[in-house]
């Protein structure tokens, strides 16, 4: 799913004009940890927290695909996002061109657009069950508080970082971010398994409102500039499969994945080709996530 998995409607602002004053002002550095972070000083705290996830998703990605992601973090308040950042709205991660992964300290504020679309959508039923997962929203008062989600997606961007270092070649953007919500999925598993039951409980949730979800080729075509909440719908369709394919094989299909994109002679380009390898090489629901787009809107239009 990700800051981008969830962040990927914001990803449109990327576009924005980049920032010009690169002074470090009021930003330490943390030499705690083997990569370059930097945080904002009233920051600490919350700098050192996502660090360590940074952290823990580095070793476990090195661990599982046997490969190192080289990292240089900063962790930005929102008075120093204004000089630091290049895109302008605060809290949208997105590496800098220098690099850097640039993280705000806290979530972006979409986060509360979404919790309140899942509370006004949801039956009052399944809205309870989801504040039970993660709390009720301090801002709308009835959705989902998404702000703890919000800071595990850090390991869906360390896994970003991870196949553009690879030079994996996915032939499509669902497969790339199909890697990416992957590997959040193990990550979480094996890091921090209540924020992996708060992954599940919103993806679950979020299948149940596929009228909103876009079609596959809508996805492939406008990401980075469709509306928060059908890029929202449409990462946690994909982070439902994902979740599928480790509850029963753990990482393996991700290892598969990682392989069958690395090696040039796997990968297929015509759809057919390409869900038989899925299917035979990754994982069944891995190949089927095309189908879930399409079945959620055949289901719309009936």
């Amino acid at each position: 799913m990700t800051s981008e998995s969830i962040n990927q409607g914001a990803d449109r602002l990327r576009g924005a004009p980049a920032r010009t004053d690169q002074g470090m002002g009021s930003l330490v550095r943390l030499p705690e940890f083997p990569f370059d972070v930097t945080v904002s000083a009233s920051e600490r705290q919350a700098g050192l927290r996502i660090a360590r996830r940074a952290g823990a998703a580095q070793r476990v990605l090195n661990r599982i695909l046997g490969v190192e992601t080289r990292l240089s973090l900063v962790v930005l308040s929102r008075d120093d996002w204004r000089s630091q950042a290049e895109v302008s709205t605060y809290g949208v991660t997105h590496r800098a061109r220098d690099g850097r992964l640039i993280v705000g300290a806290e979530p972006a504020d979409a986060w509360h657009s979404v919790s309140d679309y899942f509370a006004h959508r949801l039956s009052p039923r399944a809205r309870a069950d989801l504040t039970a997962v993660h709390g009720v929203d301090p801002t709308n008062g009835r959705g989902p508080d998404l702000r703890a989600l919000a800071e595990t997606l850090i390991a869906h961007e360390i896994a970003h970082l991870c196949a553009t270092q690879s030079r994996l070649a996915f032939p499509r953007r669902w497969l790339e971010e199909t890697f990416a919500n992957h590997a959040l999925v193990a990550v979480l598993g094996e890091t921090d398994p209540a924020g992996l039951r708060r992954v599940r409980a919103l993806a679950d949730a979020g299948a149940t409102l596929a009228d909103a979800l876009p079609t596959l080729a809508e996805f492939e075509a406008n990401f980075g500039s469709m509306d928060v909440i059908p890029s929202v719908l449409a990462e946690l369709a994909i982070t439902r499969s994902a979740y599928v394919a480790y509850s029963v094989y753990q990482a393996q299909p991700l290892v598969r994945l990682f392989a069958a994109f690395r090696n040039s002679r796997l990968s297929r380009d015509a759809d057919y080709e390409l869900g038989r390898m899925l299917a035979t090489r990754v994982h069944p629901s891995i190949a089927a996530i095309p189908l879930r787009f399409a079945c959620a809107r055949v289901g719309r239009a009936a």
